[in-house]
């Protein structure tokens, strides 16, 4: 099995392979619901975070927005490669993937609520949510044209 095929095809039956896609939820958490640079040096945070935070917040609102869309979309993606791909990717009652991943992209949203002098916002909700469905889509789409043409030979 190629590189193509391996991220397509779900993984073998071993439990391991859970820490992908749980590392990767809990590496976008922390990304996302990362404090602003203010609230981390009240609380004397180390220069690391603060030197993160400050990066992370340098950049204009609207591309903080639009990068949500390819992180969710690996995220989509490495669930519904763990879970293995439906094929009917927008049926959200058949879809485990997609229902982790939609209920996901809203809680983490939902989260920045608690964070100091940070809000949900329905600009990010947005980009969440379509890079779910693309992720999923993507997924369902060449998982049908690449495995599906392999199984045929």
């Amino acid at each position: 099995m190629n590189m193509s095929s391996w991220w397509l095809a779900r993984p073998s039956e071993s439990k391991l392979w859970i820490s992908l896609p749980l590392g990767y939820t809990f590496l976008l958490q922390a990304l996302t619901g990362i404090p602003q640079p203010a609230t981390l040096q009240e609380i004397n945070a180390h220069e690391f975070f603060r030197a993160l935070s400050s990066e992370l917040f340098s950049y204009p609102f609207w591309l903080q927005d639009l990068s949500h869309l390819p992180l969710f979309f690996i995220f989509a993606w490495i669930w519904t490669w763990y879970l293995g791909s439906s094929e009917r990717s927008i049926s959200i009652l058949k879809n485990r993937a997609l229902q982790i991943s939609l209920a996901y992209a809203f809680l983490n949203e939902a989260t920045q609520y608690f964070v100091p002098m940070r809000f949900p916002s329905l600009g990010d909700l947005i980009m969440n949510f379509a890079g779910v469905l693309i992720g999923t889509s993507f997924h369902a789409f060449f998982s049908q044209r690449i495995i599906g043409r392999k199984e045929a030979k």
